[in-house]
């Protein structure tokens, strides 16, 4: 059985690889993504454009789970920190929760909260 962290460590590899098909295979057709600071993104085409925007900004990424915290084998929150690279080379991190629900091995629900990025 995969768990939720192993779901949650595979879609961030893909995500930090830039292979979007892989990414959007972790989420349910109708998941629903909840950027922060934004509007709530239903389904594969719009988090394959918020993805495919995000990574127009920020080509370099790498991100590790700082930490975990569970009460089912439906939903988890991570604690991450994430390595930004902008487009002129400029680095920064950003510190952030990530809560997830999960159904049928795949994300049904994804909400972010972030900190502003520090530079490097």
């Amino acid at each position: 059985m995969t768990t939720i962290r192993d779901l949650q460590e595979s879609a961030w590899d893909a995500e930090c690889r830039h292979d979007i098909d892989t990414l959007l295979s972790h989420f349910h057709p109708d998941a629903v993504f909840h950027p922060a600071g934004q509007p709530p993104q239903r389904g594969h085409a719009a988090i394959r454009a918020l993805t495919e925007d995000f990574y127009s900004s920020f080509p370099g990424l790498d991100i590790e789970i700082v930490g975990e915290w569970s009460s089912s084998d439906n939903s988890a929150a991570f604690q991450f920190r994430a390595l930004l690279t902008d487009i002129g080379g400029g680095r920064s991190t950003l510190d952030g929760i990530c809560l997830v629900t999960v159904a049928d091995g795949v994300f049904t629900s994804v909400r972010y909260f972030e900190d502003a990025p520090e530079p490097v």
